[in-house]
C-alpha cells in the first residue's frame, strides 16, 4: 500500500526516496525519464513511475493509488508540473507539501574586475543577452531550452553544453547542431574543480546558469568562473514559491514508516582547525547529516564536512535531547578539540547514550590528542608524562610535581598562564624547563619555551598546553 508519492527526479527528490528506503515509508517516487529512475535507490518500499504525466494522468495516477501525502519536489523551474500537481491534490483532498530548494548566496568578486555576473529573467532574455556578446560560451541550464541559445550568431563555434548524460538527451543535443567535443553529458553537482576543469577545457568566457541553490551546485559554479574571471549569465528563479525545507520533508514522512536507530559519530577533531583528522574522522564527517558541537570546532570542520546542516550545542543532554526531537536524521557528528578520550566531553555524552539503549549505534572516531601534538612539536615522547587537565576543573600541580619529573597540563580561562608561573615560583620551581603550545594546530600557532620567571609576563590565549620538565631522571 502506498502511503506517500513523490514528485521529482531532482536531488530533493533522490534524497527524499533514500529517505524512505532507510526509514521503510511505502512510497511511489515519480520521475520523468528513464535516466531518472535509474538514480533512484532500489528498495522492497519503492516504487517508481516513469515519464511526464499531463493532468489527467496524474489525476489518474493519484486517484488510482489514493496516497495520505504527496509531495512535489521537482526542478524550482518546473512551475508547471507543481501547479498541476497542486491543483490535483486539491481537486482530491489530499494533502500536498511543496519542497523548495534554498537559492544559495552569491556576489560579484570584487578581486575578479574580469568577471561579471548578469541576471536575466529567462533563457530567451539570457540568448538575447549573449547575441551581443563575444567569447565561447558554455550552457548549464538543462537541454529544453538550448534551441533558443541556437539562435545566436556563430552557436555552431561558441556554444559547449554540459547536459545529463541521457541518451536521449544527447541524441536531442545533436539534432540542434550540439555534438561531439561541444557536447559533455555529466550527472552534477560539481565541485569548484571540476567547473573550472571544463571551463578552462572549452576557453569559455561565459557561463550561463540557471539559479538551482546549493542542490544544483549553483554557488560552486560561481566560485569557478569567477576564479578564472570567467562572466556569468544567471537565469533567476520564475516566481516566489511558498512550501517547506527537504529537512522539514522528512520530518513529515516520519510517521509513515520506522524509524532505524540513529547512528551517532563522535568525532575527535585534532587541534585547530582540522588539519589532525584522522581518515577514520574524515568519513564520519562525510557521512553525517548533520553536525552538532562548539560553535568554533563547527567552524573548523565546515571546510572538510561540506555543505550540511550546523548546530552549536555541545551538552550530552543538549544533544540527546535534539537527536530525539529530529527524528528526520539517523546519521548524526558531533565534533569535539582533541582527542575522545583525552578529558574530552564526549564521555558525558557516552553515558548519557547508555539510556537510548537499541536507539543509537554510538561509533567513536578518536583524534590526535593535545599531548600528543604539542611533544610531537617538541621533538618528544610522552610515555613517561604525567598528564593534568586544569580547564574547569582542580588540580594540584605541585603534588604532581613531587611525583613526577615530566607533567603534561591543559590551561583555560583570561591569560591561564600567568597563575601558573607564579605557583610554580612561589612553590621554589622557579627553574623549571617549560614549554607552552598556544593556539595548536591553526596557522597561528605559537610554541613559547622558557622558565615560570621568563613566561609569567607572556600574554597568551585562553587555551594553551603545558610541558613542564624537571632535571634529572625519575
Amino acid at each position: 500500500m502506498i502511503k506517500v508519492i513523490i514528485f521529482g527526479g531532482t536531488t530533493e527528490g533522490r534524497e527524499l526516496a533514500g529517505f524512505c528506503a532507510r526509514y521503510q515509508v511505502p512510497a511511489l517516487v515519480c520521475v520523468a525519464s528513464e535516466y531518472g529512475s535509474q538514480m533512484l535507490p532500489e528498495h522492497s518500499c519503492l516504487s517508481i513511475h516513469t515519464g511526464k504525466l499531463n493532468e489527467p494522468g496524474m489525476l489518474k495516477l493519484i486517484r488510482g493509488y489514493r496516497p495520505e501525502l504527496v509531495i512535489d519536489a521537482t526542478h524550482p523551474y518546473a512551475g508547471l508540473v507543481t501547479d498541476t500537481v497542486n491543483h490535483t491534490c486539491r481537486t482530491l483532498g489530499i494533502p500536498c507539501l511543496r519542497v523548495l530548494r534554498g537559492a544559495g548566496a552569491w556576489q560579484n568578486d570584487p578581486g575578479k574586475p574580469d568577471s561579471q555576473i548578469t541576471t536575466v529573467t529567462d533563457a530567451a532574455e539570457a540568448a538575447a543577452f549573449l547575441k551581443n556578446t563575444v567569447g565561447k560560451i558554455l550552457l548549464t541550464t538543462g537541454s529544453k531550452e538550448l534551441e533558443l541559445f541556437m539562435q545566436i550568431p556563430d552557436s555552431q563555434e561558441r556554444i559547449y553544453a554540459r547536459v545529463l548524460p541521457d541518451s536521449r538527451i544527447m541524441a536531442a543535443c545533436e539534432q540542434l547542431g550540439i555534438k561531439g567535443r561541444r557536447l559533455i553529458g555529466m550527472q552534477g553537482p560539481f565541485s569548484p574543480a571540476m567547473n573550472r576543469a571544463v571551463l578552462e577545457e572549452t576557453k569559455a568566457r561565459w557561463l550561463v546558469t540557471k539559479e538551482s541553490g546549493a542542490a544544483g551546485g549553483f554557488a560552486e559554479k560561481i566560485q569557478a568562473a569567477q576564479s578564472l574571471g570567467v562572466s556569468v549569465v544567471v537565469i533567476g528563479r520564475p516566481r516566489k514559491e511558498h512550501g517547506i525545507s527537504l529537512e522539514a520533508a522528512k520530518r513529515m514522512l516520519v510517521p509513515y514508516g520506522i524509524r532505524p536507530p540513529c547512528r551517532l559519530s563522535l568525532i575527535g577533531m585534532g587541534m585547530g582547525g582540522g588539519r589532525q583528522l584522522t581518515v577514520e574522522g574524515l568519513e564520519a564527517l562525510k557521512k553525517s547529516q548533520v553536525l552538532l558541537g562548539a560553535k568554533r570546532l563547527l567552524t573548523d570542520a565546515a571546510p572538510w564536512a561540506g555543505a550540511k546542516p550546523a548546530v552549536s550545542i555541545y551538552r550530552g543532554e543538549d544533544i540527546l535531547s535534539w537527536i530525539q526531537e529530529h527524528p528526520e536524521y539517523d546519521c548524526v557528528g558531533v565534533v569535539y578539540s582533541g582527542d575522545t578520550g583525552f578529558y574530552s566531553a564526549s564521555q558525558s555524552l557516552i553515558r548519557a547514550a547508555g539510556v537510548f539503549d537499541g536507539k543509537l549505534n554510538v561509533h567513536i572516531c578518536p583524534g590526535i590528542s593535545t599531548v600528543s601534538c604539542l611533544c610531537a612539536r617538541l621533538h618528544t615522547s610522552w610515555e613517561d608524562v604525567a598528564l593534568q587537565s586544569l580547564h574547569g576543573r582542580d588540580g594540584d600541580v605541585i603534588e604532581l610535581l613531587g611525583r613526577h619529573r615530566r607533567v603534561f597540563l591543559l590551561l583555560g580561562g583570561e591569560q591561564p598562564l600567568k597563575p601558573l608561573c607564579r605557583t610554580l615560583m612561589e612553590h621554589g620551581y622557579e627553574g623549571i624547563r617549560m614549554a607552552a603550545g598556544e593556539r595548536l594546530g591553526y596557522p597561528d600557532e605559537r610554541i613559547l619555551k622558557g622558565t615560570p620567571e621568563q613566561l609569567a609576563a607572556v600574554a597568551t590565549d585562553t587555551l594553551i598546553a603545558v610541558l613542564l620538565e624537571q632535571e634529572g631522571e625519575e
